[in-house]
């Protein structure tokens, strides 16, 4: 006895009708729409980010020299510098990219007693700096600040050309707030205000 059977697979078998030139400009338009997409978001992250290697000593030992940053150029900008904040800027008379900590804010009065920080007349706590650390004025001791002016310091205070040196850094010359440690791999870090700010 014999069985008809009628089985369908349920794919079509037609062979594809585009031609290998087609092929050819789908795959170049892949190509040339991947290079854009890549050359969009280097142009963004170039814009909104900073690759920067840390040069000095003056935040050691928590940054050395030759360690890798990215700082935000844009964002910071929209939520203001807080106090504690490590930012990358330069002096008016120096074009050299310096890594410093944010000391004292726009219209706040700065002094150095006793090797304190004094902010207003109230001393400053500083729980990023290394036990035994200690702050000298190194002339002026006494800065006050104008609308568009900061206090930075860097954390190894005995080792730093900062703001006692140089004066007040201009928030026109803060290039942006340091975010993310990405060398040494093994240092790999996001950068925190320790204020919480």
């Amino acid at each position: 006895m014999q069985v008809d059977t009628d089985v369908t697979s349920g794919t079509s078998a037609e062979p594809d009708q585009t031609s290998p030139q087609q092929r050819g400009k789908a795959v170049l338009r892949d190509i040339v729409e991947t290079i854009a997409l890549f050359i969009v978001v280097f142009t963004l992250s170039q814009v909104l980010l900073g690759n920067f290697m840390i040069e000095q000593r003056s935040a050691y030992p928590h940054f050395i020299p030759g360690d890798r940053i990215l700082v935000d150029k844009v964002l910071y900008h929209l939520t203001g510098l807080q106090r504690g904040d490590m930012i990358v800027g330069r002096w008016q008379d120096d074009p050299t990219d310096v890594f410093k900590r944010v000391i004292g804010l726009p219209g706040e009065t700065v002094q150095i007693e006793n090797n304190r920080v004094v902010i207003d007349g109230k001393v400053l706590p500083e729980p990023y700096l290394e036990p035994g650390v200690y702050t000298q004025p190194d002339g002026v001791g006494k800065w006050v600040l104008g609308p568009n002016e900061y206090f930075v310091m860097g954390d190894n205070r005995l080792d730093s050309g900062d703001s006692r040196q140089h004066g007040p850094m201009m928030a026109s010359d803060i290039v942006g707030r340091a975010w993310l440690r990405y060398w040494p791999i093994s240092k790999f870090m996001l950068i925190t205000n320790p204020d919480g700010g």
